[in-house]
């Protein structure tokens, strides 16, 4: 359990610095101001490429992908001694992975001063996309780029229903071999 802490906790120190550029949808802020960006400003032209490219999604949360269970699953709510049981979400989340049927499944870390975040949207049998964001009282609003990944095999997801380890509760570990893209396109 320290390691998925102590990784999270990276993951929000770190991120805030190395994610792109948040200014569209999801960092926006609402400065009150008109809604003109520098391009409109300057005289930009208003080409199709330029709606096209603020019309695509930035987060896997935009796409329309089934998420078949009712809640994000929060590994990090177990303690070390992983005396608590797994409830049926947690279970829906292990069984959608081990079937590699597409699909959204969400995870969150809850500190005390942030909250990280690390979505996965099956595309099949052993593939993801995978993208965390967050936001903290320090870095405000992150969102980082999209990787395609490989999951671990079937067998790794049913033994984590069974009797659930320190490496099932890390979400990092729910992959290998990640890919950056250099765009996202929703699966579908």
């Amino acid at each position: 359990m320290a390691r998925l802490v102590s990784l999270l906790l990276a993951v929000l120190v770190l991120a805030p610095a190395c994610a792109e550029d948040t200014t569209g949808a999801f960092g926006a802020i609402d400065d009150g101001s008109t809604g003109a960006t520098a391009g409109d400003e300057a005289g930009g032209a208003d080409d199709g490429e330029t709606a096209e490219k603020d019309d695509a999604p930035r987060s896997l949360l935009e796409c329309e992908i089934d998420v078949p269970c009712e809640f994000p699953f929060l590994g990090a709510n177990f303690d070390a001694s992983l005396g608590a049981a797994l409830t049926a979400s947690d279970l829906c989340v292990f069984a959608t992975l081990a079937s590699g049927e597409p699909a959204l499944i969400e995870t969150v870390a809850e500190f005390s001063d942030a909250t990280a975040r690390l979505d996965y949207v099956i595309v099949g049998p052993g593939e993801t996309l995978r993208q965390a964001s967050g936001e903290s009282d320090a870095g405000g609003r992150w969102l980082k780029g999209v990787y395609r990944c490989e999951l671990q095999p079937r067998e790794f997801f049913t033994a984590c229903m069974k009797a659930p380890s320190s490496e099932c509760l890390d979400p990092e570990a729910w992959v290998v071999g990640c890919d950056p893209l250099d765009n996202l396109v929703c699966p579908g």
